[in-house]
């Protein structure tokens, strides 16, 4: 599956999807929360489906993660109680990665969203770099390659250029707040998607609040995929 630039979306993480109403062609929700029966009414209403789960980071109420070690954590994500960085070059952070990308083939996903790949631009206590996240990147797309499934980049601007070509779409949070969306038009040069999500109202570090009107009006993110969401990523949603 290779879906083209411009491709409509809808993004809901917090719970399991209970609204399909949203007339988009993909719907990106997470691995774990939704069972099988949702991902098949979802086909059966003509859309795909992007399942999601953080391949860089150990979130402690999934149901594997009693599988991570001691040893494949680092430090806790700022703002995310209970998650913790994982190191990506680990060969037991690599076996449950393959698992549940295995667990995306089984459940009828038709790609996956990986989160949390840019460790290496945080304080993550591991040493990661953002070579060694294009290797785990590698790692992850033939995982999911082999399976017949898609796969996209999670925002990860520094590496845009490095992996397009082994990457289905990308997925960004806030290039027009952070004024960055130049970095991800290599996708859309390319004919693949950038799901763009803003968050309207939404204050963060070293960037102003954002409006639908500026993120609407944004040249440097024309013919991008573009959502507006509240930041816990309930079903709210709004379209350019």
């Amino acid at each position: 599956w290779k879906p083209t630039a411009g491709t409509t979306w809808q993004i809901e993480l917090l719970y399991a999807l209970n609204d399909t109403s949203a007339n988009v062609s993909v719907y990106d929700i997470d691995l774990f929360d939704n069972p099988t029966t949702t991902i098949d009414t979802l086909h059966s209403q003509g859309r795909r489906v992007v399942c999601y789960f953080s391949a860089g980071s150990y979130e402690d109420k999934r149901p594997d993660s009693q599988n991570f070690t001691s040893k494949d954590k680092g430090k806790e994500l700022d703002g995310w109680p209970g998650e913790y960085w994982l190191n990506t070059s680990s060969s037991n952070v690599r076996e449950i990665m393959r698992s549940r990308i295995a667990l995306a083939k089984t459940k009828g996903c038709d790609g996956v969203d990986p989160d949390n790949i840019d460790g290496y631009n945080n304080e993550n206590g591991l040493g990661l770099t953002s070579e060694g996240a294009i290797d785990f990147l590698t790692f992850l797309a033939a995982e999911a390659h082999g399976r017949g499934l898609a796969i996209g980049l999670k925002n990860g601007g520094a590496l845009v250029n490095t992996v397009l070509g082994i990457m289905e779409w990308e997925v960004n949070e806030q290039c027009s707040q952070y004024e960055e969306c130049d970095k991800f038009r290599p996708f859309v040069e390319a004919n693949k998607p950038v799901f763009h999500i803003e968050y309207p109202g939404e204050k963060d570090a070293g960037a102003e609040k954002v409006t639908a009107q500026s993120v609407c009006g944004d040249a440097e993110a024309k013919g991008f995929s573009t959502v507006l969401k509240r930041l816990n990523l309930d079903d709210w949603l709004e379209t350019c």
